[in-house]
């Protein structure tokens, strides 16, 4: 460390700055369309079926 630079304090070690933390407006506001979105399509009664279920799990879990 230089000797201009000032140490890091406990606090900005341990909690870093909320702007570095927190999801963008950009991407909170894509989260909303897409609850939204999904929201919508089960109040028109569009789930996946059965057998759409099936498929994903025997996709991605091992003698799924």
């Amino acid at each position: 460390m230089k000797p201009t630079e000032k140490p890091l304090s406990f606090d900005d070690a341990t909690f870093p700055p909320r702007f570095e933390t927190e999801a963008s407006v950009d991407v909170q506001a894509w989260q909303a369309e897409k609850i939204a979105a999904g929201i919508k399509a089960a109040d028109e009664g569009r789930f996946a079926t059965a057998e759409d279920i099936r498929a994903v799990i025997q996709k991605f879990v091992t003698n799924g």
